[in-house]
């Protein structure tokens, strides 16, 4: 497809440079906000992790050819929006279930992470799951409880033979008196 203006030509490569960054995107109808909700939204998405981008669809299907995000080019109808994801995909996609269940707006539509096309029940599913951080939270915190046992296991063994070696001093010591 040609794109007949610069102005466009720059979008387009705008939008390619967010897909290449991206470790995973979502796509969400985007009708009915408010100046102030959208606002809301886009700084929700940045604290998670997330930037939002409200799209041009002939546009952007031009920016995903090519690309792993080409398999969402079907959903393209309508006043939409991207999210593109860094390293945690599922704290942006929190942030969109809660907005829209809280504002009464559609959920979202699709999203792409590592590759694999996620819709419906699915994304659900995924917006359930525990964000990146916690989830390494509490990998270390489940390895890091045995290891302090550990440490204090043979912190406390130390402990003991200390004082018997001690103890086996001070007799001999009063011995040699």
């Amino acid at each position: 497809m040609t794109i007949p203006t610069q102005k466009k030509r720059q979008m387009v490569q705008e939008m390619r440079e967010r897909l290449e960054e991206a470790d995973a995107i979502y796509l969400t109808a985007f009708e009915g906000l408010t100046v102030a909700e959208a606002a809301e939204l886009r700084g929700e998405l940045l604290e998670a992790g997330g930037q939002m981008q409200v799209v041009k669809n002939r546009l952007f299907k031009i920016a995903i050819e090519g690309t792993p995000f080409e398999i969402v080019s079907d959903l393209l109808t309508g006043p939409n929006a991207v999210t593109y994801c860094g390293e945690d995909p599922i704290a942006p996609l929190k942030v969109l279930v809660d907005f829209a269940e809280d504002h009464g707006q559609p959920p979202v539509k699709v999203g792409i992470v590592d590759g694999e096309r996620i819709e419906g029940d699915a994304l659900e599913r995924l917006a359930k799951v525990p964000p990146r951080d916690q989830l390494l939270a509490e990998v270390v915190g489940a390895f890091s409880g045995p290891v302090s046992d550990l440490v204090f296991t043979l912190g406390g063994v130390v402990s003991e033979l200390v004082y018997t070696l001690q103890a086996v001093a001070d007799e001999r010591g009063g011995e040699a008196a």
